[in-house]
């Protein structure tokens, strides 16, 4: 199937956030060749005060728009901001990621700057993907914004103004492709689709279809059984796996680490990985070191899609595993290595990719209770 040309593939925005920062901050200059007026600032200026939970909204009215701005206080070390939006009454600081991730910038720091003279000030973290997990060190308290809201509102604003589009015909064809990038994800399935295309594939035995390397001959040969669709659907899903796994490891780097520290005591209780291949490719491992109090120096893991159906139902090494007649494989599955068990949790992949609260302690709970079914054995 032919691909839609889309100038943000061109472009490879998921590696240059810059060109990302460049752009919205073409759309919040109300003076900008957009032709847009105020139309996108009052739609960024509702986000922020539908996530504000203080009784104070910021006026819509005008703003300056200013790129890659220290924050810092002179003679302190540089921490720059991708965005900031001003007047003489409020400030926004606009730190733009593809993650909800502060990623090193502090933010009392962004704070302090919105409200230096006195003026009403936020912290904003836009992104492509919210995940709260990552939002650590005061970032928690950032007013998160996603590319996705903020284009689908720009975009029911001006596919229903004929004028605007005829007068504007360049702006809207690029408004066009970040509705096709950012909202429609290029056309192809909604990712909650693509997991339950995954979880489909592991029940009728197909998943070890991942387990090969040269996944464009994988794919082809799966074409050709289920045609073109089934194709889009097989490597969309690869790529919605890998982000399943980028956010399980962020949350067990993070939270999941933090809650099995408490639990067991001792310093530092886990070494997190994630450097399987093949059919395990789909696994986070958190080791447990020797030496902390009734671990025994045991190696979890959390597995899921493929690698779990692989581990329950194919791989003869495990031992205990989950019964096929109440099997799911749209959960995550944690494993003792120590002595070959499987547990499936009741976190789901959804919940996993829209990123689990920091408080969720299921993983933890379901970790620790294997830890000490092992202790008792």
């Amino acid at each position: 199937m032919d691909q839609k040309f889309n100038v943000f593939d061109v472009m490879h925005h998921g590696t240059h956030e810059r060109q990302i920062s460049n752009v919205f901050g073409w759309l919040l200059d109300s003076g900008g060749s957009h032709d847009l007026h105020d139309r996108f600032i009052r739609i960024f200026i509702d986000e922020v005060n539908a996530a504000c939970t203080g009784p104070s909204p910021f006026d819509y009215g005008s703003y300056r728009v200013r790129q890659e701005v220290n924050t810092g206080s002179v003679g302190d070390p540089a921490d720059i901001a991708d965005l900031v939006l001003e007047n003489q009454d409020a400030s926004l600081v606009v730190e733009n990621y593809f993650i909800s991730d502060g990623h090193g910038h502090a933010y009392e720091r962004y704070l302090d700057f919105s409200r230096r003279e006195g003026r009403q000030g936020a912290v904003v973290l836009l992104c492509r993907d919210e995940d709260r997990s990552r939002q650590t060190s005061g970032w928690d308290k950032a007013l998160v914004l996603t590319y996705s809201r903020l284009i689908d509102r720009l975009y029911d604003a001006v596919r229903d103004d004929p004028n605007y589009q005829q007068e504007n015909s360049d702006s809207y064809s690029f408004i066009q492709q970040m509705h096709r990038k950012f909202v429609r994800s290029g056309g192809l399935m909604e990712k909650r689709d693509v997991l339950r295309f995954i979880t489909a594939m592991c029940d009728t035995g197909e998943a070890k279809r991942y387990q090969t390397r040269r996944q464009d001959e994988a794919a082809e040969e799966f074409a050709s059984d289920l045609a073109v669709q089934a194709r889009e659907q097989f490597v969309e899903g690869r790529e919605v796996l890998q982000g399943v796994k980028n956010r399980l490891r962020a949350f067990a780097e993070g939270p999941l680490k933090r809650q099995v520290r408490e639990t067991l005591g001792g310093a530092p209780t886990c070494k997190v990985g994630a450097n399987l291949q093949g059919i395990y490719q789909w696994t986070i491992t958190v080791d447990v070191s020797e030496g902390v109090a009734g671990s025994g120096g045991s190696h979890v893991q959390l597995k899921f899609g493929p690698t779990a159906w692989y581990a329950n139902e194919r791989d003869p090494c495990w031992k205990s595993t989950v019964d096929l007649e109440i099997v799911n494989y749209s959960y995550v599955f944690v494993t003792l290595v120590d002595v070959l068990m499987i547990r499936q949790t009741t976190v789901t992949l959804e919940e996993v990719l829209d990123g689990l609260d920091p408080d969720d302690c299921r993983l933890h709970d379901e970790i620790i209770r294997l830890l000490e079914m092992n202790s008792k054995a």
